[in-house]
């Protein structure tokens, strides 16, 4: 066999070379009389091969050129002693209508959910309208409760030294364009945190651990105290409430949108997957591709059927 040179679109090739030299006599003392579509076979156990290609697409990327050589090494050796042991295994349960049965149904199971993942996309991809989000949430608003407080703002470290600390102390006060311009210079040139967040809410806990003072016990004030400062040894803290809201209340719309679009989208694809079983169940049944074997209705063949059952299940079981 013409020794085969190796690509990988996202390692440079020089990675490859030593790879390439390890791997020559394996490639070239394959058997001419074996057809593989094209691929270029690594190693072979009994009539099962593993090929070049299926290696390459596990080959993490970054390698060196020695540990390329390794990752191949290890890789094909754990393939041929996997293969070996499913041989015999296969071999030694030959005949397990049971591993057959747990076949086939996880089979079964796979072809359903990529059939349903498919139908799904194709039905369930558009977006939903905000009219019918909001009225979700307005009827539904006990679903949504904060587990935290949360509020909106900016919160800004400097070292106690920064230079212009009384300007800034009152930019952060304020929710004009013109202070934000300030503020964002200055905090860029000195600041050590500077967190605008006026267009998300932040919960309080992300804040907790970057300021001085316990934000829990004052939180309680934060209807009439929206300005916080704080300082210690070294940097002075400012912290600006915009919006808040307590722990215990309905959760902003804003922040419970994501919640209810997951929702909304859970509910359409439990119904569309109800309403595709149905349709199919009743063309089946238009067709006459479905037979039942008993009569529903009659209450003598129902308990023949069962004792049929429970006499299988009895005997299995001795």
């Amino acid at each position: 066999m013409t020794p085969v040179r190796l690509y990988q679109s996202a390692i440079r090739p020089a990675r490859w070379a030593c790879c390439l030299l390890t791997l020559l006599w394996t490639l070239t003392s394959c058997h001419q009389e074996v057809e593989h579509g094209g691929k270029h076979p690594l190693v072979q156990v009994g009539n099962t091969f593993l090929y070049l290609e299926e290696m390459q697409q596990q080959l993490p990327y970054g390698l060196s050129g020695g540990d390329s050589i390794k990752f191949v090494q290890e890789f094909v050796q754990k393939w041929v002693e996997e293969q070996v042991l499913y041989e015999k295994a296969e071999h030694n349960v030959r005949g397990d209508e049971s591993i057959e049965r747990m076949v086939n149904d996880y089979r079964r199971t796979l072809v359903m959910n990529n059939y349903e993942r498919r139908l799904l996309q194709q039905k369930v991809s558009e977006e939903l309208p905000e009219e019918e989000l909001l009225q979700y949430y307005e009827n539904n608003k006990q679903l949504f409760i904060l587990e935290e407080s949360v509020v909106k703002g900016v919160f800004i470290k400097v070292p106690l030294n920064s230079p212009g600390l009384k300007d800034l102390k009152k930019w952060y006060k304020d929710s004009s364009d013109e202070a934000l311009e300030q503020m964002e210079g200055y905090a860029f040139r000195h600041a050590v945190i500077y967190e605008y967040f006026y267009e998300h809410w932040l919960p309080i806990s992300e804040l907790e651990g970057k300021v001085v003072i316990n934000l829990a016990e004052l939180s309680d004030d934060f209807d009439k105290q929206r300005d916080i400062e704080a300082k210690d040894d070294e940097f002075c803290y400012l912290l600006h409430i915009e919006e808040y809201v307590a722990k215990g209340e309905v959760k902003p719309y804003d922040l419970a949108r994501h919640e209810i679009v997951d929702l909304l989208a859970n509910y359409r694809k439990v119904e569309l997957m109800n309403k595709v079983k149905q349709d199919l169940y009743n063309e089946s049944v238009e067709k006459g591709r479905i037979k039942y074997y008993y009569n529903e209705t009659s209450q003598t063949e129902s308990d023949t059927v069962c004792h049929a059952v429970d006499s299988i299940a009895t005997g299995s079981t001795r």
